[in-house]
């Protein structure tokens, strides 16, 4: 059972999970931004414009709430991950869902909304909701009450289209045992490695041959153009030991975090028989035949049994109607009502939506919990001097700005902002040193008015509320190295050109001998220079002997009882070459596990699977809808972050 789980749960899966995932998280649904000239629309969904400024506004907002996240995030690991094309596609994948749902007819009221938004703890005052604090928010973020309300009915909307084939798939018990079959699935290998570092080390290099490479690649080795920086930095940090955080506010912090948790939705574990209406049964049939299910409750039947037997839901009717963890407006109005009158461990009375009748059970149900103030103290405290030091900075980057741009250097900036003005040494522009390790920096130090004409920089913004201005001291041209200082890297270049001739050279040999001659392993041993290794029990995806062999040794077809598989060969990323036979395969158990086990996987074997129809769903509808990409009108957005 633990390989089949590492089986559905591993690399391959977990890429391809955030694959779907992240660009739904990541798209925003909250607004949708059109308008602006030709040149600033980077897509088009069925007429929609998805406009430049919009992706850079989504792109800004998902690396601020990874910043607070988490706060030590490297800055320029986060701006290459979350780049405007992947949330571009993610914005592109909502817009046709939402055009795939409206199509469908599916909808999300305005009731439903309205009641969601009525039960955000964020915008609530004195303990209800608060239409000024609602309008208030919302306009910070640039957006009004009608455009955040269609934003939401788009979120409600998408998230039904995509549970609709991501969370209705469901797996049989012979598909579970043919996965396991094959999931659990161990061989055995016999195999040859020709060493890259072996023939490295082998290989001999002389002096004339070091003096020669030089002579020949004289520009490889010019020791880069030097500069010195000077520069000031503007950053929170320059504001912790001018702000003082009392008592008092962490504990009116503290109260205020508390009370919005407390607001927050409660998360209920819910399962349901559904008795659907159609042509064959009118709602008052299947009223009656909802009751004649209760009834089967009330005399001792489990509620699984009575969904296995009675739910016309088949998605859920075999792992016992589970529905999951439901919150507050995710289902309709006439069951959020019906739940919000049971105990945990009540069943409904029949229940009439628009999908039918239900009978609903309330499994369990929670509220988040606050830790005590003591756990909490420190990190209010940093969050509250983060948000004071971060006001402080706000105001002073405008005089900043307006001070390197009146002043012919950076002395009067420094001394009038208190702030520290430093020089590097000689350094290269590929290698400067924090935190001017930055592009925007070598974009200034390259620029005209700082290079050609002695100004200072503009005020560059380095990511994570980091503000810098730098200007150029000195420069140094570039020059040729000495062969002294490179000739041990020029050695250990030429020898490992010769490594990879050689091998190269064996391992044509090789396959030609298994080609022509037919040899086996024992024989490409020797040709090689090594000797035939064993590995027993291997599963897929090992790392041992190596993942590129391992997944080679399943894609070789199964050998006769008692024989070997033809020899494969696999290039390794590391440039050693491996020569392999598949000797014997041992299939996973596929008998049944015990019934709660056997439960787990065949909804987690339903889960991947559904997972993969949407992949599917996507990929089609990406090819019937009209969707037009300009992804390269992005190259304004990158310049501008």
């Amino acid at each position: 059972m633990q390989e089949f789980r590492r089986f559905v749960r591993g690399p391959v899966g977990k890429v391809l999970l955030a694959a779907i995932i992240l660009p739904f998280v990541i798209s925003g649904f909250y607004g949708y931004f059109t308008g602006g000239g030709s040149d600033s629309t980077v897509a088009e969904v069925e007429g929609n414009k998805i406009t430049r400024a919009y992706v850079n506004s989504r792109t800004q907002q998902l690396r601020q709430m990874l910043r607070q996240q988490s706060p030590d995030i490297n800055e320029s690991v986060l701006d290459s991950f979350i780049r405007p094309q992947m949330v571009l596609e993610g914005i592109v994948n909502e817009q046709l869902m939402i055009a795939a749902a409206r199509n469908a007819d599916m909808a999300f009221s305005d009731t439903q909304a309205a009641r969601m938004i009525r039960a955000n703890p964020a915008f609530t005052d004195e303990g209800g909701f608060s239409k000024t604090r609602f309008e208030q928010m919302v306009r910070s973020q640039g957006m009004t009450p009608q455009g955040y309300l269609d934003g939401l009915r788009q979120e409600r909307i998408s998230q039904q289209y995509r549970q609709a084939f991501a969370a209705t798939d469901f797996a049989l018990p012979g598909e579970l045992a043919e996965q396991r079959r094959l999931g659990e699935q161990s061989r055995d290998i016999r195999y040859v490695r020709l060493d890259l570092d072996r023939l490295r080390g082998e290989a001999r290099v002389s002096d004339e041959e070091i003096q020669a490479y030089y002579d020949e690649n004289r520009d490889s080795f010019m020791r880069p153009e030097q500069v010195k920086v000077q520069y000031l930095v503007l950053s929170p940090e320059h504001y912790r030991d001018r702000v003082d955080i009392s008592d008092e506010q962490i504990e009116a912090e503290y109260e205020a975090r508390r009370q919005m948790q407390q607001d927050g939705a409660t998360r209920r574990q819910v399962a349901h028989v559904l008795i659907a209406v159609n042509d064959d049964r009118d709602e008052e049939q299947a009223i009656e035949r909802a009751r004649e299910a209760r009834q089967a409750l009330e005399q001792g039947a489990s509620f699984a049994q009575v969904a296995r037997d009675y739910s016309d839901d088949r998605a859920t009717a075999g792992s016992g109607g589970e529905l999951g963890i439901v919150e507050p407006g995710t289902l309709p109005e006439a069951l959020d009502d019906a739940l919000n009158g049971l105990q945990v461990g009540q069943v409904s009375e029949p229940v009439v939506s628009d999908a039918g009748v239900h009978l609903l059970k309330l499994e369990s149900e929670s509220k988040p919990e606050m830790a005590p103030l003591a756990d909490m103290r420190d990190a209010i405290a940093a969050d509250l001097r983060r948000s004071q030091s971060q006001a402080l900075l706000s105001e002073d980057l405008v005089t900043l700005e307006e001070l390197i741009y009146e002043h012919a250097n950076l002395e009067v900036p420094a001394e009038q902002l208190n702030l520290p003005l430093e020089t590097t040494d000689w350094v290269s522009l590929q290698n400067l040193p924090a935190p001017l390790n930055n592009d925007r920096v070598r974009q200034a130090l390259n620029s005209d008015p700082v290079r050609e004409q002695g100004h200072n920089s503009d005020l560059l913004e380095l990511g994570g509320d980091r503000y810098a201005a730098v200007r150029l001291q000195e420069v140094e041209e570039p020059e040729p190295l000495p062969l002294a200082d490179v000739s041990d890297d020029i050695r250990a270049q030429l020898r490992l050109n010769k490594a990879r001739d050689r091998a190269e050279e064996l391992a044509t040999q090789a396959r030609d001998a298994v080609e022509k001659d037919d040899a086996d392993l024992d024989r490409l041993a020797t040709l090689l220079g090594t000797e035939v290794e064993e590995e027993q029990g291997v599963q897929r995806g090992a790392a041992e002997p190596d993942m590129a062999v391992s997944d080679a040794a399943f894609a070789t077809p199964r050998p006769a009882e008692g024989q070997a598989s033809d020899i494969r060969f696999v290039d390794l990323r590391n440039g050693d070459l491996v020569a392999l036979q598949v000797t014997a395969v041992a299939d996973g158990n596929a008998d049944p596990l015990p019934d709660e086990q056997q439960q787990q996987a065949l909804q987690e074997l339903a889960r991947v699977e559904g997972e993969r129809t949407f992949r599917q769903v996507m990929t089609f509808l990406r090819d019937s809808l009209d969707v037009e990409l300009h992804p390269n009108r992005l190259a304004d957005t990158d310049a501008a972050q």
